[in-house]
């Protein structure tokens, strides 16, 4: 047994102290963390064996890898940082036109940052962060070294991976060489906590899971990132789409614009879609309020293509969505909104089924029991469509309260206009690699008296369409989907 060297009390990633024993990997503690999910060697041996054989990275491979970089970056020369890569990756680059430097991973974090090549254009970590000691350092020191509009690229095993879910705690790159095991989630969040955003995750194709007969389970994902200038507050960016909702506009616009949260500042950007009620003027009066952007269009396209036109709009570093009606809170903001800030999730429902209050009843119309029942009924079954389908263990996919970081979408392209678009957001951005963070909120129905606008014979056909079609694509497509 190796031995123990120091303990590491809280997460590198969120700062949580909540950590937890896993499983063993060769003699070795594995940690998880309860908040954000990262695993990691806990106490960390005090040294660290050499790192396993790796599947070389092939001429192809390595020429890939580059271009990845340069069609990302749009730098076709400069100074390059190799991290961890080995001869086959820095030739490629030099074919590039880059000057490389290349340092191994034990080698970049021993060594100061006024002894390391500086200004650096580009920087390559491969396979590398998860064996730094401290790898939110190792990140700010790239940062540092980066010159202007300068790209990161890393490449790291990820937990999230058909290789790491098909083998669990026996899965390869499990071992003493790795200090850290990151998720997609994980990643992201040490980063954009580092100082990068502009993040796009793709599979690396490249990589087998400890053997040739494996080689379809990609194990590892790449990350690609830009350097980002120190921000001030974090801006929430709350996007409101109205059609048709005179009757409840004011008072929501009311009090969203009277919501503070501490520590955040707060843009709304509300996107009318022609009403014929009179809202267009009712929403024309918050026009030169400072916290308000609004976007006209022409004529009504449905609710997915309103948010798709606010997604290009908003400028905030979260996105919340919120419908124009009243039934949802504003005030269940802050805690949508905290595990996101504390660097616990980049993804966060807000689940309606909230056992200790409304349990199962989602939907309770007044006078209409029969159809709060249907409707209910309904949910469950689209509920159990989406969890088999995705194998997910969700409680409600399909609440409009969906809050996550900008950089999420990142990569993403989407085309469903209508209600469908709930489902399209979700699907792609579990695909993507985010595990979403259910909370309850609360939550009022409206009856389709009351202004509901989902036509019972239509939309439903077009939910199944669309998580079918989706499924169909995952399957047809690398099984590691990044960017669908």
């Amino acid at each position: 047994m190796l031995p123990a060297g120091r303990t590491i009390p809280q997460c590198a990633v969120c700062e949580s102290s909540r950590l937890e024993y896993k499983f063993t990997v060769d003699a070795s503690p594995v940690c998880g963390c309860e908040d954000c999910g990262l695993l990691f060697l806990n106490p960390q041996p005090s040294a660290l064996p050499d790192d396993p054989p790796q599947p070389p990275c092939e001429a192809n491979d390595a020429e890939r890898h580059i271009d990845h970089l340069v069609r990302y970056s749009g730098m076709r020369q400069g100074r390059l940082l190799l991290v961890g890569a080995d001869g086959g990756l820095a030739a490629a680059a030099g074919r590039a036109g880059f000057e490389v430097s290349a340092m191994a991973p034990a080698e970049f974090e021993t060594t100061s940052a006024g002894h390391l090549p500086a200004p650096t254009d580009a920087c390559i970590l491969f396979c590398a962060l998860e064996k730094f000691t401290d790898p939110a350092s190792a990140l700010r020191k790239v940062r540092g070294l980066q010159a202007g509009d300068g790209a990161l690229m890393l490449v790291s095993p990820s937990t999230g991976s058909p290789a790491a879910r098909r083998w669990g705690a026996s899965w390869g790159e499990f071992n003493r060489a790795n200090r850290f095991y990151f998720s997609v989630d994980t990643l992201q969040s040490l980063l954009v906590k580092s100082g990068f955003g502009d993040l796009a995750f793709t599979p690396d194709r490249s990589q087998v899971s400890r053997g040739k007969a494996f080689r379809p389970m990609y194990g590892r994902v790449v990350c690609l990132a830009r350097p980002k200038p120190p921000a001030g507050a974090p801006l929430l960016s709350v996007i409101v789409p109205v059609y048709n909702e005179r009757t409840t506009f004011q008072e929501l616009i009311g009090r969203v614009l009277a919501k503070d949260i501490q520590g955040i500042s707060i843009e709304v950007v509300i996107v009318e879609s022609n009403s014929t009620d009179g809202s267009r003027e009712l929403v024309a009066q918050c026009r030169d309020h400072p916290r308000v952007r609004i976007v006209y269009e022409d004529r009504p396209r449905g609710k997915g293509y309103a948010v798709r036109t606010a997604f290009e709009a908003a400028t905030g570093d979260i996105i919340l969505i919120q419908d124009a009606d009243l039934e949802y809170d504003v005030d269940d903001y802050d805690a949508l909104v905290r595990p996101i800030l504390r660097h616990q999730r980049n993804f966060v429902l807000g689940s309606r089924h909230n056992p200790s209050g409304n349990g199962r009843k989602i939907r309770e119309f007044a006078g209409s029991p029969a159809v709060a029942g249907f409707f209910n009924f309904g949910h469950m079954l689209f509920l159990a469509l989406f969890n088999l389908l995705y194998n997910q263990r969700l409680s409600d996919p399909f609440t409009m309260f969906k809050v996550f970081r900008r950089e999420c979408l990142w990569g993403l392209a989407f085309e469903c206009n209508r209600f469908d678009f709930d489902h399209e957001l979700v699907v792609k951005l579990l695909w993507k690699g985010y595990q979403p963070l259910e909370l309850p909120v609360n939550y009022r129905s409206r009856s389709m008296a009351q202004g509901k606008k989902i036509r019972v014979f239509r939309d439903p056909l077009t939910w199944i369409r669309t998580l079918v079609r989706l499924r169909i694509a995952c399957w047809r497509s690398d099984p590691e989907v990044r960017r669908p």
